[in-house]
């Protein structure tokens, strides 16, 4: 795994320097990448009036584009107090999801970093935006959580213990790769542990793995990596692989 171009999703909801903003940031600080800032703007009404040729409509939403727009650079204005490249763009339309998934896939992004809908709460109550990037996003996303950020120290990494104490198979190697990348970028430790036990109080970021078979968006999260990204108190890290995964405990996460 790398971390040279980083989309940041912004919720239509959101309101001042997304969580997932100040992590990316920090992220790129050693780096030399950048940051993708997306958000998404749409409105029923000025849609269907442009549809049906209406100039005064198509103003609008070029309007509404560019206020969004403008908001956007606001808040890079501050990510860039860090030292980091950052871009912006507005996608027009509905759902959410569709345009960070499209923006992704055209930037080509390494890691797409999203803000948990509670992030204050001991159980994260995932959004459809939440669990439609969880299913079908092609890079790692990472789900922050914590709404004070310094860094990770500990990063724990969920894999299969029958096959990580051998050549990690599939998943495994997925993750442990996720876990290491992280680990370097902030000096942290990283652990291994089992997903069946896996602890939820000993570390700032867990990286589970979700299978991609043959290519095909998995219909269910599964319920390891559901269970995980909705229990942990703090930050997730989704990973997933195109790789099949062959019938032992992990390949049900999917």
């Amino acid at each position: 795994m790398k971390l040279e171009r980083i989309l940041v999703a912004v919720k239509p909801w959101e309101r001042g320097l997304p969580l997932a903003a100040n992590h990316a940031s920090q992220l790129l600080q050693t780096a030399t990448g950048r940051i993708d800032l997306v958000g998404t703007a749409y409105d029923a009404a000025v849609a269907a009036g442009r549809d049906r040729g209406d100039s005064a409509a198509r103003v609008t939403q070029d309007r509404a584009v560019e206020a969004a727009r403008v908001e956007l650079e606001r808040l890079a204005r501050a990510i860039r107090d860090y030292g980091v490249k950052i871009t912006t763009r507005i996608v027009w339309g509905v759902p959410a999801y569709e345009g960070i998934l499209s923006a992704a896939e055209e930037c080509r992004a390494d890691l797409v970093v999203v803000g948990a809908h509670e992030p204050h709460t001991s159980h994260t109550r995932l959004t459809d935006t939440d669990w439609q990037l969880m299913r079908r996003v092609s890079c790692p996303l990472l789900l922050v959580k914590s709404p004070v950020f310094n860094g990770y120290r500990t990063v724990l990494a969920g894999v299969d213990s029958l096959h990580a104490r051998d050549e990690p198979e599939g998943l495994d190697r997925a993750v442990l790769d996720a876990g290491r990348c992280f680990a370097r970028a902030f000096s942290a430790a990283l652990r291994t542990t089992d997903l069946d036990a896996m602890p939820q109080n000993n570390a700032e970021l867990v990286v589970v793995g979700v299978p991609r078979r043959l290519g095909v968006p998995a219909e269910d999260v599964g319920s390891n990596a559901a269970m995980i990204a909705t229990a942990a108190p703090c930050d997730v890290l989704i990973v997933p692989t195109e790789r099949e995964v062959h019938a032992h405990p992990l390949s049900q996460i999917g």
